[in-house]
C-alpha cells in the first residue's frame, strides 16, 4: 500500500537557499554549546531522540516539486556523532535526501548544525536549548533542573511549523525598494578545499557592554561600527570608492508575534562611504546608529515582509516550472552578493532553565558564507563573537579584536586556522 507522506511549502526565505548552496557556500550554520565536563554520547542520543520529538518537522527531506522545493516527513533517525567534518560542511545534496540538520559532539561541544533552508538562527537556536537541557536534565538529574518540554498539543506544534511570512503579508501594502549601491568586495586567496576559517573571541559583555555605553550605543551597533573599520583598514585609496556595506539580520519575531521555529528574519544594510562620510570611528558609530535608527521598525519590518512575499506571490511567476526558475534565483542570489561587504549577526542572550547554568560554559554560533561573517550571542557575562570566512587573510578579524583589546577588555582567541594551514601544507 502507498504511503502518503505529510509534506510542506518552504518559507518565503527558505525558497533561495536550494538553488544557491553549493560546496563553496553550503548556506549551513553551526550552534554550539560547550559544557564544563566530557560529553556521554549515549545521553546525547536519548536527548535528541526526545528533542526531534518535540519537532517533529525536523524529520523532514527536501524534495523538488514542479514549480517549488517543498519539505516531506521522512522515517529517518538523527543519529549523534563525534565530529569527524570541518565546521559548516554541506548536508543538503539534491541528489541524496537526507535529513537537513547534524548533532555532533567534540570533547565538551555539543555542535548543531542546520541548512538554512529548514530554520534561521533562532528557530535552530530553540532546537538547541531543547536538545541541551534534555541532556542536563539525564545526566545530572535533581541538580540541573528539567529539560525544556513544549507542549505536544496541536496548536503548539502547528506554532512551530508556521510560516510566520505568509501570516504577516499583506498584498495591500506599498513596496518600497532599496537603492542599492555596489559596495565593497574583500578579495583575496581562499583556503584549500572549500574550509572555513574560524577565530572566535570570548569576552565579558559587561566590560564590551561598559564600552559601547560610553559611546551611547548598543552592543550590536558598537561592533558593527569596529567590523566596518576593521575593513576600512585593508582597504586601498581607489577602495575608498565604493562603500563597505554591512548586512544585519533582525529576527522578526520581535516585532511580530509568531513562536515559529522555521525562518523568520529580515534584513537590514549598513553603508559607510569613507570618502563621503568620513573615516574616523566616531563618524564610522553615528553613521550605523542612524541607519539602525531609520530602518529597526515595525513599519520597515512590515515592508520588509512584504517585498520578500510580493514576487513569491506573482501569479506568472507562481506558474514558472521550477526549472526554469532555478537559474533566475541563482542569478539573483549573485546580484545579492554584490550590495554587501560583510554580515553581522547578534542572536542575543541565551537562556537556560534554572540549574542548568552551572553546568555550561558557553553558546557560540558561527555561519558558512562567501563573504566575512561575524556572528556572536551571549550566556550570562560570556560572550562569544565568532568570525568566519573562506579567506586564507586573518587580516580582518586579528584588527577586530586588536581594537576591542585597546579598550582594555580582555579576549580568549580559539582559532581553527593553524589546523587549516598544516593541512594546506601537508598536502603540498
Amino acid at each position: 500500500m502507498r504511503v502518503i507522506r505529510k509534506w510542506t511549502r518552504l518559507d518565503n526565505a527558505a525558497k533561495i537557499f536550494p538553488p544557491t548552496s553549493s560546496s563553496r557556500d553550503p548556506k549551513v550554520f553551526r550552534f554550539a554549546c560547550e559544557l564544563y565536563e566530557t560529553l556521554d554520547a549515549k545521553i546525547l542520543q536519548r536527548a535528541l531522540d526526545q528533542t526531534t520529538a518535540q519537532f517533529p518537522f525536523y524529520r523532514s527531506i527536501l524534495k523538488k516539486g514542479l514549480f517549488w522545493y517543498y519539505f516531506e516527513e521522512s522515517t529517518l533517525h538523527p543519529a549523534v556523532k563525534e565530529e569527524d567534518q570541518h565546521p559548516c560542511a554541506p548536508i543538503y545534496s539534491a541528489d541524496r535526501p537526507d535529513l537537513l540538520f547534524r548533532v555532533c559532539y567534540y570533547k565538551k561541544r555539543i555542535n548543531l548544525e542546520v541548512f538554512h533552508a529548514l530554520a534561521d538562527g533562532m528557530g535552530a537556536l530553540l532546537f538547541l536549548r531543547t536538545l541541551v537541557s534534555f541532556y542536563l536534565a539525564e545526566k545530572h538529574p535533581g541538580s540541573a533542573g528539567e529539560g525544556v518540554s513544549l507542549d505536544d498539543d496541536a496548536s503548539s506544534q502547528e506554532q512551530i511549523r508556521q510560516d510566520a511570512f505568509e501570516k504577516y503579508y499583506d498584498k495591500d501594502q506599498n513596496i518600497r525598494s532599496r537603492k542599492a549601491e555596489r559596495a565593497y568586495r574583500i578579495g583575496g586567496p581562499q583556503l584549500p578545499g572549500n574550509r572555513l576559517g574560524i577565530m572566535e573571541g570570548v569576552l565579558s559583555v559587561k566590560s564590551v557592554l561598559a564600552i559601547a555605553h560610553e559611546y551611547r550605543a548598543s552592543l550590536t551597533e558598537f561592533l558593527t561600527a569596529q567590523l566596518i573599520c576593521s575593513v576600512h583598514d585593508g582597504m586601498t585609496v581607489r577602495d575608498c570608492v565604493r562603500p563597505v556595506v554591512i548586512t544585519v539580520p533582525v529576527d522578526l519575531r520581535n516585532y511580530f508575534k509568531t513562536q515559529t521555529a522555521r525562518n523568520f528574519f529580515g534584513i537590514i544594510h549598513v553603508a559607510h562611504h569613507f570618502k563621503k562620510d568620513g573615516d574616523s570611528f566616531l563618524e564610522v558609530l553615528e553613521n550605523v546608529k542612524r541607519a539602525f535608527k531609520e530602518q529597526l521598525s515595525s513599519e520597515t519590518m512590515r515592508g520588509i515582509i512584504n517585498h520578500y512575499c510580493a514576487l513569491e506571490n506573482n501569479v506568472l511567476i507562481k506558474a514558472i516550472p521550477l526549472e526554469i526558475k532555478i537559474p533566475c534565483l541563482k542569478l539573483a542570489g549573485q546580484q545579492a552578493e554584490g550590495e554587501d561587504t560583510a554580515a553581522i549577526s547578534n542572536l542575543g542572550k541565551i537562556a537556560m532553565p534554572p540549574g542548568m547554568d552551572a553546568h555550561i560554559r558557553l553558546f557560540s554560533v558561527m555561519v558558512s558564507t562567501r563573504r566575512p561573517q561575524i556572528c556572536l550571542c551571549s550566556f550570562g557575562d560570556t560572550l562569544t563573537v565568532s568570525y568566519s570566512a573562506r579567506l586564507e587573510s586573518t587580516g580582518i578579524p586579528r584588527c577586530f579584536f586588536r581594537r576591542l583589546a585597546d579598550f582594555g577588555i580582555g579576549i580568549e582567541i580559539n582559532s581553527n586556522l593553524e589546523q587549516l594551514r598544516e593541512e594546506s601544507d601537508d598536502v603540498l
